[in-house]
């Protein structure tokens, strides 16, 4: 199975219970929305999903069975969130609520100011924008994550009218 196949696969097995347990605003953010915005060559390892504390505690309750109870998220020092990974589905899911970032000014929520709907198998999924995808990278500052955003095409300036 190609990792476009088992994103999709993926999705297709997750939405129907995200789109029943989630109450408010979600994001698919990092290497699986890169491929979802059409970005080439990106090969997801799970699906990250951003979304509330609320729906992450929700979500984990629900596929309680499913929890990698054994698995630790890298960069524990530098990220924080209600976290749960599931791993019943042809891709991982990695579902973190109220994710924050540890910056040189503390702990600042991650947040998506603007995002594009998809359709996924019947389900509207949200992803951010390329910039804000761009961004959100930049802000990790992780390797990886540098690596990422450099992949991401920056958007022409808007031109200015004389």
């Amino acid at each position: 199975m190609t990792s476009t196949s088992a994103l999709h696969a993926g999705l297709h097995d997750a939405l129907p219970e995200l789109a029943r347990t989630f109450r408010d605003p979600w994001w698919i953010i990092g290497s699986a929305a890169m491929l979802l915005a059409d970005i080439p060559n990106v090969v997801p390892q799970d699906i990250d999903v951003l979304c509330s504390r609320r729906d992450a505690l929700q979500l984990r309750e629900a596929w309680i069975e499913h929890v990698d109870a054994t698995y630790r998220p890298a960069d524990e020092t530098r990220f924080r969130s209600a976290f749960a990974r599931f791993v019943h589905l042809p891709m991982p899911v990695e579902v973190m609520g109220g994710l924050e970032l540890m910056t040189a000014a503390g702990w600042r929520p991650v947040q998506v100011h603007d995002d594009m709907r998809l359709d996924v198998a019947g389900h509207e999924v949200r992803v951010p924008t390329l910039d804000e995808q761009r961004r959100i990278l930049l802000a990790f500052g992780r390797e990886k994550d540098l690596a990422k955003a450099a992949r991401i095409p920056v958007s022409p300036e808007h031109p200015h009218v004389a």
